[in-house]
């Protein structure tokens, strides 16, 4: 498939973005099996922070939660206490965060026509940054939040030894939210339904499209180890 031009800088819309909320991780990096999604920022569930953020963004029509199967019916009756006007569904995910986008985009509404996926557990996102990623989306057709890498990378041979070490400046660190048209994003999780893909950006390049990079602020990190919790804590209490 061939890269898309670039669009036109689009007019004011109203809103037709989804977001697709996914929070099945088992947080088995955060060195024991817990639901990270679940544990406690400034008195709130993590996942509440990045609910709250896509609720403020103008652009947000509607919010998909995707939880563990388990977590669906108990997650609903909480959800009424939280006034999210936005949430239209919770759903169970899948074996895969891939398969759990899946089951997101089972959820939408015809009226849809873009889509952003966002990990629950990158509680400090903002409605800002999802607004700059989405107007690039709608030029380009697809793009992400990323961070240019601070560091020398060193691709490995698999056997513990360097095999290359690619120009710094190529290198960026993937992120979410990722937003997509949502017809290309539905075909490419068609088309790579069998193939391993650790983001849906990475499915979308398979079809040979340009995927945009959005630079955000260095806040918007990911809840993976307990010193990513420490550290969201002091830039909430910061803010």
């Amino acid at each position: 498939m061939a890269a898309p031009a670039r669009r036109p800088e689009p007019s004011r819309r109203s809103p037709d973005t989804a977001a697709i909320i996914v929070a099945g991780g088992k947080g088995l990096r955060f060195g024991a099996p817990i639901r990270k999604q679940y544990m406690q920022l400034q008195g709130r569930p993590v996942l509440w922070w990045s609910l709250q953020a896509f609720q403020k963004s103008p652009s947000i029509q509607s919010i998909i939660l995707v939880v563990p199967v388990d977590d669906v019916k108990r997650l609903s009756r909480r959800m009424r206490a939280w006034g999210l006007s936005k949430l239209s569904a919770i759903v169970a995910g899948g074996v895969t965060r891939a398969h759990s986008v899946r089951e997101g985009l089972k959820a939408l509404t015809k009226s849809v026509s873009w889509v952003a996926v966002h990990d629950a557990v990158r509680p400090l996102v903002q409605p800002e940054l999802i607004e700059q990623t989405l107007r690039q989306a709608r030029r380009w057709g697809a793009a992400i939040a990323a961070a240019p890498s601070k560091d020398t990378v060193k691709l490995s041979n698999g056997n513990g030894c360097i095999a290359s070490t690619p120009p710094r400046k190529t290198v960026w660190l993937a992120q979410t939210p990722q937003i997509f048209e949502r017809r290309l994003l539905e075909k490419a999780h068609h088309q790579g339904r069998h193939l391993p893909a650790t983001d849906d950006a990475q499915l979308v390049e398979r079809m040979g499209v340009r995927v945009r990079l959005v630079q955000p602020s260095f806040e918007n990190i990911k809840v993976t180890v307990p010193s990513d919790l420490a550290m969201a804590k002091i830039i909430l209490k910061d803010r």
